[in-house]
């Protein structure tokens, strides 16, 4: 079975999948939008997470179902059973290709994968699938422009937490993926500040968190400080999940009651800062000794495997068999209709979708990020 996953046509047939069904329910996302939005919004925002869930929850099935993914968490019980049960900032490090397919992994083993929110550049959510998902979805899409984004993250990020069903929200402070030249720019940057030299993240940015705060504060009961780490050799990305790489994440979580962040913006940004500090030192430990605590300082949790959750396999099953039961049989037909014409045109579509997950892909490469993190075309924030 792991040799066949390495056929292209897996990869294609996963694609078509993805695809078909996205789009699929992007339409029903507009239908019930224009029938209920105007008039009842709550009730739109809740038949919404079964549809933002269809669209996550295929992603999350490469992850749990296809390359069995092993996650190992580290979680205080006492924190662990408010999860999934409050609205809630994920502040996560973003050193990896897939960590935001990590996080949505996350959400769906605390039951709210459906209602899992980001931030995002305003450009995605023309994209089909799932940048229209997200659109339906209310995420907040910004330009990258703290003057033209500061309504967005006011205004909306508080709609958000007013919502009556917990609402995740990924918050990368980092602002990028992490990398040796941005690391560089975030050392340079930190010395002539006189603030923290991180050796394993980019120095956050924090005035959108300090400038959002105030806002939504009354109605978020919680942060919670999550460290994603991948074990081995194997690349962590969107390919080796393709390609059935069986990889190993380590992933810290820690519940910080609202009440524990200052009120006060320079320390707002303070408090920022050593959430960040600790971090580091926690991914220092489990670089060095392949332990969080041994080198950090921070307090031990236990090591526990949460369950699977059985909507993503179930979720994919079912759309598997309404789009590639009807697709072989098509296929079938046209090979043994002989017509050479009929062969080729159907090589069309399926060329596409190749290239769209080669495009997918590319996307989430680290190297082929647009982000100007350290370069002369970083507007000052």
């Amino acid at each position: 079975m792991a040799f066949e996953k390495l056929y292209p046509i897996f990869h294609i047939l996963f694609t078509l999948v993805f695809f078909v069904s996205g789009l699929i329910t992007n339409l029903f996302q507009l239908l019930f939008f224009v029938l209920l939005w105007p008039h009842n919004k709550e009730l739109f925002r809740k038949i919404n997470y079964f549809f933002s869930y269809i669209i996550y929850s295929e992603c999350v099935f490469l992850s749990d179902w296809w390359a069995g993914v092993q996650y190992y968490y580290y979680v205080d019980k006492e924190d662990y059973k408010y999860f999934g049960k409050e609205h809630a900032i994920l502040i996560i490090n973003h050193k990896y290709e897939i960590d935001w397919l990590t996080a949505w992994a996350i959400t769906d083993r605390i039951g709210t994968l459906g209602n899992c929110k980001a931030f995002s550049k305003e450009s995605l959510k023309y994209m089909p699938v799932m940048g229209w998902c997200w659109w339906f979805s209310e995420f907040l899409f910004l330009q990258r422009d703290l003057a033209k984004d500061k309504y967005t993250i006011e205004n909306k990020l508080k709609l958000l937490f007013e919502y009556t069903s917990p609402v995740s929200m990924l918050l990368y402070a980092e602002g990028t993926r992490f990398t040796k030249e941005k690391h560089e720019a975030s050392i340079k940057f930190a010395q002539t500040k006189g603030l923290p030299e991180l050796k394993e993240h980019l120095l956050p940015r924090t005035k959108g968190f300090t400038i959002g705060l105030p806002h939504f504060r009354q109605n978020l009961p919680a942060v919670y400080n999550v460290q994603i780490v991948f074990k081995g050799d194997e690349k962590p990305s969107l390919k080796a999940l393709l390609n059935g790489r069986r990889l190993e994440a380590h992933i810290y979580m820690e519940r910080i009651p609202i009440e524990q962040i200052p009120v006060n913006d320079k320390e707002c940004d303070k408090w920022m800062y050593n959430i960040y500090e600790k971090k580091d030192k926690m991914m220092v430990s489990f670089m060095n000794t392949g332990d969080w605590f041994k080198e950090s300082g921070v307090s031990p949790y236990d090591k526990f495997v949460p369950p699977y959750r059985y909507g993503c396999i179930i979720n994919m099953i079912f759309w598997s068999l309404i789009i590639l039961v009807p697709f072989f049989y098509y296929v079938f037909k046209i090979f043994i209709s002989g017509n050479l014409l009929h062969i080729i045109l159907m090589t069309i579509p399926i060329g596409l979708l190749h290239v769209a997950l080669s495009k997918l892909v590319s996307i989430s490469e680290i190297n082929k990020t647009s982000s100007s993190y350290g370069t002369d075309k970083q507007k000052i924030k």
